[in-house]
């Protein structure tokens, strides 16, 4: 079983995107938050999941209390909140909340 590889910095990932001409995937969690734990430890260890994370996306996760700029810039206001970036930036998509691995294959779907 494989895992996603996850990038610690905001904006190595968005320069990483740049490069290779790919979609960032910004996951902003929280310490203790009990859906943030379920997305982390059920959706983000699907086979599928990473697969679909790994070869489209540069990910990167970031705990929200740590990283209050980037919560501000993009206005989260819960957490999980995954967000998905052009590889210039523009945000396209956003879905709050724990996703199944099914669902949350089908909210990246809706990305475009």
């Amino acid at each position: 079983m494989g895992e996603i590889n996850w990038r610690d910095s905001w904006d190595s990932a968005l320069e990483e995107a740049k490069k290779e001409n790919r979609r960032v995937l910004l996951e902003l969690y929280m310490d203790g938050c009990p859906h943030c734990m379920h997305l982390h430890n059920e959706t983000h260890v699907d086979t599928g999941v990473v697969q679909e994370v790994n070869s489209k996306y540069i990910p990167v996760r970031l705990d929200g209390r740590q990283n209050m700029d980037i919560v501000k810039k993009f206005n989260v206001t819960g957490a999980p909140t995954t967000l998905v970036f052009a590889a210039d930036g523009k945000e396209l998509h956003r879905f709050p909340g724990y996703y199944s691995p099914p669902d949350y294959l089908k909210q990246l779907e809706k990305a475009g």
